[in-house]
């Protein structure tokens, strides 16, 4: 089975706190590379950030753990169903706390999602939101946490909420901790990505408005714009041509190219050059 790349992903990122790095961060994002077979594009997580040292190492255990099977274990992901991955990483967790801290254990919010070329699918046990942004609209994938508990590590059991959605090129992805999500709602979040589609330039603008109305405690937030995976691909098929294959000779003034496929490499060759120097202006 062949090596599929992951990276860190190109993110507009929210944190407040003094962590920046996964693990050590209430975070983490990562991008793989498209797949023949198809599978997650994207990989990411916001959490809570506790304050004692039980839900510190609870945290940073969890971050890590999923941090470190996205980047070296795509090929089971890519192999097994989204929905159950989201899942069973979650109850993986739970087990983990309940087993190392029994009943009275530190407690975890925690939002994790996956996302492929055509959907994204998210997990979420506690407080966190979700929101995904096409053209002028902006939508909440989950409602609010109702009632107590239920968090990961609650003896009582995890509530592990999954919701699924379509996602296309340009579409904005927006993942908040419990701290942003109490104080920012779909209207909010629309509003600034009216104003501001680049991500980093978004994630500074959520940051402000959420602190203007009074969130508490560390705030994270993830901004992702989903690329265009197709256009991509035919970018870099085409430079490759371009670079191994020698141009044609040039052609005698006012004489036409010969046959359909040399006219078609004639456009194609034309295209991507103006395409270049768009890209250079």
């Amino acid at each position: 089975m062949s090596h599929i790349a992951v990276r860190e992903a190109d993110v507009g990122v929210v944190n407040s706190g003094e962590r920046v790095r996964p693990p050590d961060a209430p975070y983490f994002a990562l991008e793989m590379e498209p797949g023949e077979s198809g599978g997650p594009v994207f990989a990411a997580s916001v959490c809570s950030e506790g304050e004692t040292p039980e839900e510190l190492e609870v945290r940073r255990y969890a971050v890590g753990l999923l941090h470190e099977f996205f980047r070296r274990r795509e090929e089971v992901v890519r192999s097994t169903d989204c929905r159950v991955v989201l899942r069973n990483s979650l109850r993986h967790i739970h087990r983990h706390i309940v087993e190392n801290y029994g009943d009275d254990g530190p407690r975890l919010d925690f939002l994790l999602v996956l996302a492929d070329t055509q959907r994204l699918y998210a997990a979420r046990c506690g407080g966190n939101s979700l929101f995904v942004h096409r053209g002028e609209e902006t939508d909440a994938l989950f409602g609010a946490w109702e009632g107590e508990g239920g968090l990961l590590g609650d003896a009582a059991g995890e509530r592990i909420e999954i919701r699924e959605t379509e996602v296309r090129p340009g579409d904005v992805v927006v993942l908040c901790n419990p701290s942003v999500s109490r104080v920012m709602g779909a209207r909010d979040v629309g509003v600034i990505l009216r104003r501001a589609r680049e991500a980093r330039k978004a994630a500074l603008f959520l940051s402000a408005i959420a602190e203007r109305k009074g969130a508490q405690g560390t705030l994270v937030a993830l901004v992702w714009e989903v690329p265009n995976y197709r256009g991509a691909a035919i970018f870099t098929e085409e430079a490759i041509q371009e670079e191994v294959t020698p141009p044609p000779p040039p052609e005698e003034e006012g004489e036409e190219p010969h046959g359909e496929e040399e006219r078609a490499e004639r456009a194609k060759r034309q295209w991507l050059s103006k395409w270049r120097r768009r890209r250079q202006e």
